[in-house]
């Protein structure tokens, strides 16, 4: 039985970060890397197994690399099962500082020295002589010197030290004559140590240390694993294009290794995924500032308080977390036959009528022979051959796939070798897929779209070559970049982006000046739908459909499949008579349409936007009604209440828009009464025949205006009374009336 024994609740050996001395040997009790496993969240899981027998297990980890360490190291005991004792003290180094000797008296050298040590016992050699006292203090000429002063003008003073020695007397020592200082407090020699060795460890380019005491020296077989940061691997890609609208697409992985120990013959594997990470400090000690309530201590003793004993509950039993060893060695229980799958794949990527006898041969090898990776494809010498069948005969997919989770996983087949700080290129995978040369044209630049009308027409701009795949393997691609090949030479490069398996991949390589897009729009109409009608509340839906034509006109001298990409700019809107092929996007749709060589077509497509909205007594809730009662989705009992309803509607807003005209025509008269008023008595003290006579049509148009404003507001009131009466037969009609569909 194996037991696993996660770092963090082990609690008695010692883990110290101690590389003080400079030339400190290579540690002998460390296991080997035996299995990493690379992901693309930054981080990197390495497992070390080997015979081990001692009391001492040592890691050689970079500062950097501590914290990663602390929160997943796992340590597996696989002889007996008994737990590897491990604990984790605080980090000495970190601690010993906060008492340690300040940096600038120790720049400062022996003159800051000693000013540090003012009072401790010492002994001090000069060239001919030895004192031995307590240090009183230390006179230095050249401190607090005025800006005018010259140092070469007291050449021939010195700095002095004051010693208090045996007999009270005091000896002043010039600072050049002294050889050695001696120093007789332990206390402070440690600290100067202390000082010296937190100076020594600054820095990520030292290794520490980390020792695991074992509860014995007995010999057992050990594994450790842990998680640590590690630079991302990146794939890159190769589309072999081949005959009959397929290809051959070859993956890569670019690896690092920067764990600080080399690879030897390893288990490898890349994880396609980014699981969450993130960094945490676990070794720094961290502390909190304390009131300080010395103050409010009582000078006198209480009794102690009395508390009624009782029962907690049992705790629950928490669930082991899974951890990413254990996931590990879960995933490499399949990898045998994954192994033999992907050896047979491999032979069957070509037909037997297209691959020639000596490159299947070549193809069928056993990967357990393949020691050495081949990192770079060179041209072949033999002058008959195509580069890109070689290419296709000398790759090795050296992976296959398991799952872990959510993620894929390609383990390598063959074992890897990588020195510690070196980057490689290994075989990933290799796959016959479909795929196709197309021409891309972008919409998005345009500003118009198929949603909104327009007149006129727009001119679309962007247009590339393109290779247009499909991902049938059993496997998502990650992105990266990828170069293509046609016919023994590069046609271009491009870039993949990350594809899903059975998702459609486009990668545009050149730009394409033979090829010009032209939109214009035309408006639809709505369709209301009738969906429910309850208590004078309405529920119906809109339909709107809007269509836009496409004129693509090449001067290609050959058929071509193009692609039109058209972005989603409303998540409302859907396709209503878009081809098949039409391949949907998160953020767009890409529509493929045959142009003849030198050629011209028109591509009309559709588009629907369907909502539901519900309201009551509303212009749009009268049309959805209109609408079902002209299709007769509405019994004729029913249809004859709901016509007496919409016509009773229909009168609401007519009396609606004269009440609002007669308002609008009252504020106009009450003003011009105002004004009327304020001129008359204006005119009031004013004596003459021109003053009577004006005043005189004051008073005519007053009355005139009194009479209107007297007949609308009669006309008012009766249109009111009208509404009132239109609105208590709405009232009594709306229970009366429902609706439902079916």
């Amino acid at each position: 039985m194996k037991r696993i024994i996660p770092f963090a609740v082990l609690m008695s050996a010692m883990l110290c970060a101690c590389n003080g001395q400079n030339s400190a040997p290579p540690a002998r009790n460390e296991l080997p890397v035996s299995k990493v496993i690379m992901y693309q969240s930054g981080i990197g899981y390495v497992e070390r197994s080997a015979d081990f027998e001692g009391d001492e297990l040592i890691l050689r980890i970079r500062p950097d690399q501590i914290n990663d360490i602390l929160k997943s190291l796992t340590v597996i005991d696989h002889s007996n099962g008994r737990p590897v004792s491990i604990s984790l003290p605080v980090d000495r180094d970190t601690l010993d500082s906060l008492a340690q000797i300040p940096d600038q008296i120790i720049e400062g050298g022996i003159r800051a020295l000693i000013v540090a040590f003012r009072g401790a016992h010492v002994q001090i050699k000069t060239r001919g002589r030895s004192f031995e006292g307590r240090i009183v203090g230390f006179d230095d000429p050249y401190e607090d010197l005025p800006s005018n002063v010259k140092i070469d003008a007291l050449s021939e003073q010195d700095a002095t030290v004051t010693l208090k020695t045996k007999g009270d007397v005091l000896e002043i020592i010039s600072l050049k004559d002294i050889k050695s200082i001696s120093l007789f407090d332990k206390n402070l020699s440690e600290g100067l140590d202390k000082s010296l060795n937190v100076s020594l460890n600054e820095g990520d380019w030292k290794q520490l240390e980390l020792k695991i005491r074992m509860d014995s020296r007995q010999k057992r077989k050990l594994s450790m694993s842990y998680l640590i940061s590690m630079p991302t691997w990146k794939p890159a890609y190769r589309l072999i294009l081949g005959k009959e609208n397929t290809a051959i697409l070859q993956g890569w992985a670019i690896i690092s290794n920067v764990t600080g120990s080399d690879w030897n013959e390893i288990n490898f594997s890349l994880v396609s995924g980014q699981p969450m990470s993130f960094t945490y400090d676990l070794y720094t000690p961290q502390f909190i500032e304390r009131p300080d309530l010395s103050g409010l201590a009582v000078q006198k003793a209480t009794a102690p308080k009395v508390v009624q004993s009782g029962y907690a509950a049992e705790p629950k039993a928490a669930p082991a977390p899974m951890n990413a060893m254990a996931m590990g060695m879960a995933a490499a229980k399949s990898r045998s036959a994954e192994m033999a799958e992907s050896r047979k794949a491999a032979v069957a990527l070509y037909d037997e009528a297209e691959m020639p006898a000596a490159e299947e041969e070549s193809m069928a090898m056993d990967m357990a022979e393949m020691e050495d990776i081949d990192y770079v494809v060179q041209a072949p010498k033999e002058s008959g051959e195509m580069l890109t069948d070689k290419m296709v005969s000398n790759f090795q997919a050296l992976a296959s796939k398991n799952q872990i989770g959510a993620f894929d996983e390609y383990p390598m087949a063959a074992k890897l070798s990588v020195p510690d700080g070196s980057t490689a290129l290994v075989n990933l995978i290799q796959h016959k897929l479909p795929a196709h040369e197309t021409r891309f044209v972008d919409s998005s630049d345009i500003p118009y779209s198929l949603f909104e009308p327009f007149e006129g027409k727009a001119q679309i701009s962007k247009s590339w070559q393109t290779i247009e795949l499909k991902n049938d393997s059993n496997f998502s691609l990650d992105a990266g970049p990828i170069t293509l090949y046609r016919d023994d030479a590069v046609i271009g490069e491009g870039y993949l982006t990350r594809t899903e398996q059975s998702a459609t991949a486009y990668i545009t390589f050149a730009s394409e000046g033979r090829l010009t897009a032209e939109m214009s729009n035309n408006m639809g109409e709505k369709n209301y739908r009738l969906n429910r009608f309850e208590n004078g509340v309405c529920n119906y839906t809109i339909e709107e459909n809007r269509t836009s034509t496409f004129a693509m006109t090449s001067h290609i001298p050959n058929d071509v499949t193009v692609v039109l990409q058209l972005p989603k700019r409303s998540a409302t809107w859907t396709p209503l008579n878009f081809p098949e092929n039409t391949v949907e996007t998160a953020s767009s749709w890409n529509v493929s349409v045959e142009v003849p060589a030198n050629g011209k077509v028109d591509l009309p497509l559709t588009v629907k936007n369907s909502g539901e909205f519900r309201g009551e007594r509303t212009k749009d809730c009268r049309t959805a009604i209109q609408n079902a009662i002209d299709g007769g989705l509405i019994g004729e009992d029913s249809a004859a209440l709901f016509k007496q309803y919409l016509e009773a509607l229909d009168k609401r807003e007519e009396i609606n828009l004269r009440l609002g005209n007669i308002k609008s025509q009252l504020n106009s008269l009450h003003e011009e009464e105002r004004t009327l008023a304020r001129s008359l008595a204006g005119l009031k003290d004013i004596k003459g025949a021109n003053a009577n006579a004006l005043k005189e049509q004051f008073i005519a148009r007053q009355k005139d205006n009194e009479k209107r404003l007297a007949d609308k507001t009669t006309e008012q009131y009766a249109l009111q009374g009208e509404k009132s009466d239109i609105d208590l037969m709405i009232r009594s009609l709306e229970p009366t009336l429902k609706y439902s569909v079916n």
